[in-house]
């Protein structure tokens, strides 16, 4: 499908596009680091996050990485390899529905945008409205907006039609990386904070070497029981865990795998931590039905846990 445009004012620039997925599946894609990191920006861009967190007042700062290709006046996005700072700072999350935002450099917001999601069909109806300061930035824009948005558009619908086994984030912390270290790493540390509350960790085992024993006991309030039991892959101290259901302790092979978690983690100055969590799964199936269960959301609440433990 092709982009729609109107000019609904002075100042605005919409765009309507139908997506051929399912409202939930367009969702994730504009939501989740692993997917958003595949499709955003025209033909021949890519991004590397620098920290994700949607929800109101949550951001997503980037770096969009320009085409490496030589000048042509003929092409909207040719040139040299350029790389642009990029900072969403959101303002509406409301899931399925609508993403609201400003957008900018690191230290001027430029425009702000609007999209709604809504089932039209077997697919999805996207509608975005760009609003801008005055009608002379609005016209400059578009420009080269109208046709970044429909390539942007058009790597999405190609994204869509691949399977999806990854969920992921990026998020800065305000702690140094040794006490994120160790919040991850430390069963006493680990427990107040590692499931969102009314769930509670009631007991921890880590045994931190590749093929050591990962194992939590969450409860919920009503009772419920979740006994998950890992084994360590990969341990470097201050910079990387990665452990996986699909084997127990000693690599000894499990009867039902569900999930691999790699979490990264980048010293940013003395007080700063870079945090990035991917999460793999052995079909799409499965990553769906994890990020129904609330995936990123649950792990930004749990991340909260943590600082206010950090903090206290």
């Amino acid at each position: 499908m092709s982009d729609t445009v109107t000019w609904p004012s002075p100042t605005e620039l919409h765009f309507s596009r139908f997506i051929a997925a399912p409202v939930t599946l367009v969702w994730r894609a504009h939501t989740e680091q692993g997917q958003l990191e595949r499709w955003w920006g025209p033909a021949a861009f890519s991004i590397s996050t620098l920290e994700l967190d949607v929800r109101s007042g949550g951001r997503w700062k980037f770096i969009m990485h320009g085409p490496a290709t030589q000048p042509d006046a003929g092409k909207a996005f040719a040139g040299p390899p350029t790389d642009y700072p990029n900072l969403i700072q959101y303002e509406s999350v409301i899931p399925e529905q609508e993403l609201a935002w400003s957008h900018g450099d690191f230290e001027t917001v430029r425009f702000h945008v609007t999209t709604t999601f809504a089932t039209q069909g077997e697919g999805t109806r996207l509608e975005t409205t760009m609003r801008f300061p005055s009608q002379a930035i609005r016209d400059a824009t578009a420009t080269y907006g109208i046709p970044g948005h429909a390539s942007s558009m058009d790597k999405l619908e190609a994204y869509l039609r691949q399977p999806h086994h990854e969920l992921s984030f990026t998020r800065i912390l305000d702690a140094p990386v040794a006490q994120v270290w160790s919040a991850w790493t430390v069963p006493d540390k680990l427990m107040p904070w590692y499931c969102p509350r009314p769930w509670q960790v009631t007991e921890c085992e880590i045994d931190l070497r590749p093929g050591g024993a990962f194992r939590t006991l969450m409860q919920g309030p009503e009772g419920e029981r979740n006994d998950l039991m890992s084994c360590y892959l990969v341990v470097e101290p201050q910079r990387r865990l990665v452990w996986t259901n699909a084997l127990q302790p000693g690599y000894a092979p499990a009867g039902k795998p569900w999930c691999t978690c790699v979490v990264e983690m980048q010293a940013i100055g003395p007080a700063q931590t870079q945090l990035t969590a991917r999460v793999l799964h052995a079909d799409s199936a499965t990553c769906e039905e994890h990020a129904r269960m609330g995936f990123p959301q649950g792990w930004h609440v749990a991340l909260d846990q943590m600082m206010a433990m950090l903090q206290s």
